[in-house]
C-alpha cells in the first residue's frame, strides 16, 4: 500500500508514556524497531524515529511531527500503547486515525488476529497533534493496554507475529513464514501429591523429561522439546496453569 513510511514510537526517552505491567516508551520502541526490519525486507523506504532530546511535552510533539515533515514518504506511523486502570480483564488494540479510517481498520484488525487481542477497531481524533499537524495519511497505533494482564501476557507471547502483521498490513505484502520455534518447558517445586500428578502426566503422554533435585529437596522437569503453538505445547501449558504449577519456557 505504502512504498515509502516514517515511523516513530510515542513519547520520548526524557518524556514518559504510560507505564505498569510494561513500560510505553520502552515497548513502542521494540515495535518499531522491528517493524522497520520487517518494512524493509518488503522493500519499503523506512524512516525510524525516536526521541531522545525532549524534555516538555510539547517540545516531544513538535519533534516527532518535524521529524515526519522533513521525509519524503507516503504514510505517517507512530505506534504508542494504551493505558487504564489495573485490570486481569482484556482491553485490546485500536488504532487512531483522522481520515485514515479503512487502513486505520486494517491495522487493528490484523493485530488482533494475529495475536488474540481484543479488536476494539478504528477510533477518529482529529484533536491528536500528531494526526492533525503531519502533512501525509497518518495513523497512531495504541498496540495494547500497559495494565490489563491479559493484554500484555498476549502482546508478550505474541510480539512477533504482531510486528510481522503491521508491516504486512502496511507495505500491503507477504512476508516469508519463519521457521517454527522449538521449545522445552522448566517447571520446577514438586514434591508430594503435585509431583506424583505432573510424573504422571508426562509418562502417560509419553514426553521427554528430565527430573532434576532442588537444594529444597522438591523436584524440578525440563519437559520436551516442543514446536511452539502445536496442540502437544499447548497442552503442555494448559495442564501447568490449569494446576497453578510454576514454569517458564525455554
Amino acid at each position: 500500500m505504502a512504498n515509502s513510511i516514517a515511523i516513530s514510537s510515542g513519547h520520548a526517552l526524557y518524556v514518559r508514556g504510560a507505564s505498569d505491567i510494561i513500560d510505553e516508551v520502552t515497548e513502542a520502541r521494540k515495535v518499531v524497531t522491528q517493524v522497520v526490519a520487517y518494512l524493509k525486507q518488503l522493500g519499503v523506504t523506512v524512516y525510524e524515529f525516536h526521541d531522545d532530546t525532549s524534555r516538555t511535552q510539547n517540545q516531544n510533539l513538535s519533534t516527532i511531527v518535524n521529524f515526519h515533515n522533513s521525509k519524503n514518504r507516503e504514510l505517517d506511523v507512530s505506534i504508542h500503547f494504551n493505558s487504564a486502570g489495573r485490570t486481569s480483564n482484556p482491553l485490546g488494540v485500536e488504532v487512531i486515525y483522522y481520515d485514515q479510517s479503512g487502513l486505520a481498520a486494517n491495522v487493528s484488525q490484523a493485530i488482533a488476529n494475529a495475536s488474540g487481542l481484543k479488536n476494539r477497531g478504528a477510533k477518529q481524533r482529529k484533536e491528536l497533534y500528531f494526526l492533525r499537524n503531519t502533512h501525509k495519511p497518518a495513523i497512531l497505533i495504541e498496540v495494547c493496554f500497559v495494565n490489563s494482564t491479559v493484554d500484555v501476557d498476549l502482546y508478550r507471547k505474541n510480539f512477533d507475529a504482531i510486528c510481522r502483521a503491521i508491516a504486512e498490513t502496511l507495505a500491503g505484502g507477504k512476508l516469508p513464514q519463519p521457521a517454527p520455534k522449538k521449545i522445552s518447558f522448566y517447571t520446577g517445586g514438586y514434591s508430594g501429591e503435585n509431583l506424583v500428578k505432573i510424573h504422571n502426566f508426562l509418562r502417560d503422554n509419553g514426553w521427554w523429561f528430565t527430573p532434576e533435585r532442588m537444594d529444597n529437596g522438591s523436584i524440578a522437569f525440563l519437559v520436551g522439546e516442543f514446536t511452539e503453538g502445536t496442540e502437544k505445547a499447548n497442552k503442555m501449558e494448559q495442564f501447568l496453569n490449569q494446576n497453578g504449577f510454576w514454569y517458564e519456557v525455554r
